[in-house]
């Protein structure tokens, strides 16, 4: 959420900013209007709550007509309070409902465009793998060895699920351990959070209202499925005050993460690229705000040296203003190369959410000096199930064998599938 006096200080650089992400000018309009009226109906409400309290003190001291006329008066003012209350309420509540609509702004240098397609790339990293043979995409190999039934799967679950076997039911726990000991190694506290929130964490992070594959309710309870466990990790944090001295706070989470995958009909229908269940390490950090831009370097460069150590190339992507989302201020992608696709597809993100999802939450830095002000929070991938994609197709060889890469065979006990 956004500072509503801070867009009362300088609402054109809020228009300008904002229009980057498709808000309209009129919205900032609309905000500062119902914000006007809600302060004209509180002053109101509140000068004829003096008047009650004036009046209340004077009608022990009276009796006969002059008390009957008093009471009277004080009817008049309370039906006046509450009908005035009642369109304060109705004020308020316009200015949460648009100010919780509204995206966090861009950062001035993320590049202008409307969708993924203008993204830019900013380098390519690795080697590209060259094969001497056509390679076969990741479910293709899956089927040669066994790894994958979404076969049964769908007769169990329905579409876009998967029973992971055998060897690379294995190399996934392999991949998780591993960057379970990476980033403890960079500073991260190892972290296995809840995997059902409340409808707060949904909404303090900025998904509720935006992004419906984020959303999983499967019942009655104020219960949701999370889809990444920056959710929790952000929200472990709600209504504490964190102390200076102890930031930055970083955390890595594992959890399994749930999605709609809403209007991908006909996309990734084969293999584990877009399912609604998948496992994921999120990292998540808590700082000041001067230090956002020094943590977010630091969360690429712990994303880039993961997919170094697989022996992955990729290339980083800058993320343009309409592929934000709504919590993001600036974000990069990091975009593997799958032999098997011919084609680069996103692994890992990290992204600045400025303090848009602790305003909602209520999480504050207690500065040195005393003053409270709200912590900055951010977020990347360390690892999804997504690496395994890219794995498969970039290590195998001409029979269809899969060679392991080096860091990963101490934690799963073999350096070859088939």
């Amino acid at each position: 959420m956004l500072d509503l006096k801070a867009i009362r200080q300088n609402p054109d650089q809020f228009k300008k900013d904002l229009s980057r992400k498709g808000v309209q000018s009129s919205k900032i309009d609309e905000l500062l209007a119902a914000d006007i009226q809600k302060r004209e109906l509180l002053q109101q409400t509140e000068s004829l709550k003096a008047q009650q309290n004036e009046v209340s003190k004077q009608i022990p001291n009276l009796d006969g007509e002059e008390k009957v006329k008093v009471l009277e008066e004080m009817k008049t003012i309370s039906e006046a309070r509450k009908a005035l209350e009642s369109d304060l309420n109705t004020a308020d509540e316009t200015v949460i409902q648009i100010l919780e609509s509204l995206p966090n702004p861009p950062f001035p240098e993320v590049i202008d465009g409307k969708s993924d397609e203008e993204n830019a790339v900013l380098r390519l990293e690795g080697e590209k793998p060259v094969f001497d043979f056509k390679p076969k995409e990741h479910w293709e190999l899956a089927e040669q060895h066994d790894l994958l039934d979404t076969e049964q799967s769908a007769v169990v679950s329905g579409s876009r699920f998967f029973y992971m076997k055998n060897e690379l039911a294995i190399l996934q726990q392999a991949l998780m351990l591993w960057a379970f000991h990476k980033i403890n190694s960079k500073g991260y506290c190892p972290t296995i959070p809840p995997f059902m929130t409340r409808e707060r964490a949904i909404h303090g992070t900025g998904y509720l209202d935006r992004d419906e594959n984020y959303i999983v309710n499967p019942g009655k309870d104020d219960l949701y499925l999370i889809g990444t466990s920056e959710v929790p990790m952000v929200s472990y944090m709600a209504d504490k005050i964190i102390e200076e001295d102890d930031l930055p706070m970083r955390f890595g989470a594992y959890s399994p993460c749930f999605r709609r995958e809403a209007g991908t009909y006909g996309k990734d229908t084969k293999g584990i690229m877009r399912v609604h269940q998948f496992e994921k390490i999120e990292m998540v950090v808590f700082c000041k705000k001067e230090d956002e831009r020094e943590m977010h370097q630091q969360l690429l460069d712990v994303e880039e040296e993961i997919l170094k150590d697989l022996g992955l190339h990729y290339q980083v992507i800058d993320i343009c203003c309409g592929d934000l989302g709504m919590s993001a201020s600036k974000k990069y992608d990091l975009e593997a190369w799958l032999p098997g696709q011919e084609q680069y597809r996103e692994l890992t993100s990290t992204s600045i959410c400025t303090d848009f999802q602790t305003r909602r939450l209520n999480i504050r830095i207690r500065r040195k000096d005393g003053s409270l002000e709200y912590a900055s929070a951010l977020n990347g991938t360390a690892v999804s199930s997504r690496p395994l994609i890219a794995i498969l197709e970039h290590y195998q060889q001409a029979d269809g064998s899969v060679i392991i890469p080096e860091c990963l065979r101490p934690f799963c006990g073999f350096d070859k599938i088939g």
